[in-house]
């Protein structure tokens, strides 16, 4: 199986990325690439509902490649929507993907955006994305991800919008993890050693959002999720939270286009496992505070606050009182600035959270609070002529409770009494890391642009060796050049090195010779290169194609669990 997009589905809707995971208030105000502080983000007409579902346009360029502390490659070309020729993301009412690969295949997107009324927007999102089955490039394996969701926004009640969804999430892995040239095995026996592993989502949210920030007014939000995640052994997680934050703004002294801001965001949150067995058990409650003030001039940003979280987990009580500062210095025309910031707290692990980064648990340690002690993020970032955007930082972490992934010691298939092969479990452990990060985009002519990015990690465990799995550098090199108004070319090579693992030296058969012995392996670097190109044809449908992995390099982001080799995918896209 492709494990490389194994968690590429996994992680299609997420964006965050070790490149751009500072605060989101922090900005560089050039013309080349803008951006624009959260307070100005809100800012809206109450009298259009907001649309339940992005609805992206018809154009698209290669997803950006954003690498996450943990081993995430999201750069699937098909998967991320760009607008070319300046028309709103939101012109369409409809939206459909679709596309075949020699590996990956089939993908299927819709979306669905339309106003029922005045004040009443309904969106619908369905998405399928699956492997050919019985893929042998390494171990009979296979993937599927479904999606379902559907959701209502509604401006009818002044300066506020309403927004509910329900959702459902389908996701089926074929656990392998063993090498059937070193260690041959009957189809029976695939079957009931390298099992399936199925997860199911249910959930739902719903959400008052301010539409507007008004001096001498408070404002408020309103968040409330809820959802269920099992497997297919009815092991599972019930999840529910509740967010309120109000603010208020006044103009106490300075600038009265710049008025200062005090508030408070407040939340609750609970999670509790359930066992295949019937009952329940670790019971997680949080309840986390942060009052802050804020204020901000044309030279300068300050945040001023602090988390007091309190912490729950069955007859164990957790007290956390963390720092929450952060500010910007703007010199030169807003075209360099520094920044620096303290922050930390008590954050819930939560099952759907683990099985996105590691699908292939075998065994569930009861989930506890993840302690960041302290964390410091503080950098430069400039725009050069407007012609080079360039971002140098510096992050420090001291987390407790940070979860690694070890090879499962003793998972067995109760009918026949052998061992589950290569299912992991989670150990904790307190780690400190300083991150070094370089970010760049250069735009080298009107038609072609360079994003280049870095990361050098040093994570040192208390307990373990290494901390499993965490590469110790990343990097990112993607090219995009604009052949006219309608094709488009983009080139990208991904790098990660310095990732060890746990391995047991006894092979797959060491139950008999319980406990099993341990080695540390290094894995192979990855070097990743992928073409793709894009061609408009009209304002409602375009066509792609990619080559993956052009150097069919065959490395691993789990042990024994391989990307399968060179791959093409192509498909179009339509809206209407």
């Amino acid at each position: 199986m492709h494990v490389k997009h194994i968690l590429l589905a996994l992680s299609i809707t997420l964006s965050m990325g070790a490149f751009a995971q500072h605060n989101e208030e922090v900005t560089i105000e050039g013309t080349y690439r803008p951006k624009v502080n959260k307070v100005n983000k809100i800012l809206m007409s109450p009298e259009t509902p907001k649309q339940s579902i992005e609805m992206p346009n018809a154009a698209v360029k290669v997803l950006d490649v954003d690498h996450r502390f943990r081993l995430h490659l999201d750069k699937l070309t098909p998967l991320n929507y760009n607008n070319r020729k300046g028309q709103g993301d939101n012109a369409a009412k409809n939206f459909l993907m679709a596309g075949l690969g020699t590996r990956v295949s089939p993908v299927f997107l819709y979306k669905h955006n339309s106003n029922l009324t005045k004040d009443l927007g309904l969106g619908v999102g369905i998405k399928h994305f699956s492997s050919w089955l019985g893929i042998k490039d390494y171990a009979p394996s296979g993937f599927m991800n479904n999606a379902f969701d559907i959701g209502l926004t509604s401006s009818k009640y002044k300066n506020v919008q309403l927004e509910g969804n329900v959702y459902y999430r389908n996701d089926m892995y074929h656990y392998y993890g063993v090498n059937l040239t070193e260690h041959p095995l009957t189809e029976q026996e695939i079957e009931q050693l390298c099992p399936r592993q199925t997860y199911n989502t249910i959930g739902a949210h719903f959400g008052v959002v301010p539409t507007s920030i008004r001096v001498g007014e408070v404002t408020h939000k309103l968040d409330l999720d809820y959802r269920y995640t099992f497997n297919s052994t009815s092991n599972g997680e019930h999840y529910a939270g509740l967010g309120y934050g109000f603010a208020y703004n006044q103009n106490w002294w300075g600038n009265k286009s710049h008025p200062q801001r005090i508030g408070m965001d407040l939340s609750l949150q609970y999670g509790g496992l359930v066992l295949h067995e019937g009952f329940s058990l670790n019971h997680r409650i949080l309840l986390k505070t942060n009052p802050f003030f804020e204020m901000k001039d044309e030279f300068y940003r300050l945040h001023l606050g602090f988390r007091f979280d309190f912490g729950i987990i069955g007859e164990d009580k957790y007290l956390c009182f963390r720092p929450d500062l952060s500010g910007s210095l703007f010199v030169l025309n807003k075209k360099l600035e520094f920044y620096a910031g303290l922050n930390g707290g008590l954050k819930m692990l939560t099952f759907s959270q683990i099985i996105e980064e590691n699908p292939f648990m075998g065994h569930w340690t009861p989930l506890l609070f993840q302690n960041v002690k302290l964390g410091f993020d503080g950098g430069v970032r400039t725009n050069i002529m407007e012609v080079v955007d360039l971002h140098l930082g510096v992050r420090y972490r001291r987390v407790e409770n940070d979860p690694l992934y070890i090879p499962h010691d003793y998972n067995i298939d109760h009918s026949s009494s052998k061992p589950l092969f290569n299912t992991f479990m989670m150990v904790y452990d307190e780690t400190q890391t300083v991150s070094l990060l370089v970010d760049t985009r250069v735009k080298l002519r009107n038609s072609l642009t360079a994003d280049l990015g870095f990361v050098y990690n040093n994570c040192s465990p208390t307990v373990a060796e290494y901390a499993w799995y965490r590469p110790t550098t990343e990097g990112k090199l993607k090219l995009t050049y604009d052949a006219n108004e309608n094709l488009a070319f983009n080139m990208t090579f991904l790098y990660q090195g310095g990732r060890y693992a746990m391995v047991c030296n006894d092979g797959p058969f060491w139950v008999a010779k319980y406990p099993p012995r341990y080695d540390v392996v290094k894995l192979k670097d990855v070097f990743d290169l992928g073409l793709g190109a894009d061609y408009h044809v009209n304002e409602q449908l375009s066509v792609f194609a990619r080559l993956d992995n052009l150097l069919n390099q065959k490395y691993q982001l789990f042990y024994d669990y391989p990307v399968t080799g060179i791959e093409f995918f192509a498909g179009l896209k339509m809206s209407f």
